[in-house]
C-alpha cells in the first residue's frame, strides 16, 4: 500500500551510488574479460567471462601454492592463501574450503590452507601492496624475503595491484609466497 503524499514535502528517491560502488568492486575484484590462458612461471592469466559467470572449483589439494593459484585462476577463481603449522612439505597445499567439483561465481575466492613446513622460517609481517603498480609492489614484498606470484586481472586495465594473499599485516614465515592481483598486462 502506498502513502499518500504530504503537502509541502518531497519524496527521496534511492540514490544508485552504493550500488554503483559495489558494481565497480565486482569488477575490479571479480575481474572479467578474457579466456587469454598464456601464463608463465610468475604470472597466470585469470580466465573469465565476467562477474557472476560460473566456475568450477578445481582440486588443488596437494599442489604448490604456484600451481594452485595457476588452476584456480584458469577456472576465474581467487586463492584466499592462509598458512598454517604442518608436517607437510612448505608451500603445498594441504586444504582446500571448496570441495573439487563445487560451483562459485567467478572472482569468488577459495581459501587455501598452506603448509609452512615441519621447521618454518621466521615469521614476518606482509607489506602492503595493493594500489601499488605491479613492480612496486613486488619489490616491496622481495625487500622483506617474500616470492611473488602475480596473477592478471584482466578486467584493471592499469598497472595496479587490486588485491594480494596473504592480505597485508597478515604474519607468515619469510620466503613463502604471496601472490598479487592485478592488471596492466
Amino acid at each position: 500500500m502506498a502513502l499518500p503524499e504530504q503537502p509541502g514535502t518531497s519524496r527521496r528517491r534511492p540514490t544508485l551510488a552504493p550500488w554503483l560502488l559495489v558494481l565497480v568492486l565486482v569488477l575490479l575484484v571479480g575481474g572479467c574479460g578474457s579466456d587469454d590462458d598464456e601464463a608463465s612461471d610468475t604470472t597466470a592469466a585469470a580466465a573469465t567471462t565476467g562477474p557472476g559467470a560460473p566456475a568450477t572449483v578445481p582440486d588443488v589439494a596437494g599442489a604448490e601454492l604456484a600451481g594452485a593459484a595457476e588452476q584456480l585462476a584458469e577456472a576465474g577463481l581467487r586463492a584466499a592463501v592462509k598458512y598454517v603449522p604442518s608436517s607437510e612439505k612448505s608451500g603445498q597445499v594441504i586444504g582446500q574450503s571448496r570441495p573439487a567439483g563445487s560451483e562459485l561465481q567467478r572472482g569468488e575466492a577459495v581459501s587455501l590452507n598452506v603448509s609452512t613446513g615441519p621447521s618454518p622460517a621466521v615469521i614476518v609481517t606482509v607489506p602492503d601492496a595493493t594500489e601499488k603498480t605491479e613492480a612496486e609492489g613486488r619489490a616491496a614484498l622481495e625487500q622483506v624475503g617474500f616470492e611473488v606470484q602475480t596473477i592478471n586481472v584482466p578486467a584493471v586495465t592499469e598497472d595496479t595491484v587490486v588485491s594480494q594473499s596473504p592480505a597485508a599485516a597478515d604474519r607468515v614465515p619469510r620466503g613463502s609466497l604471496v601472490l598479487l592481483y592485478a592488471g596492466g598486462a
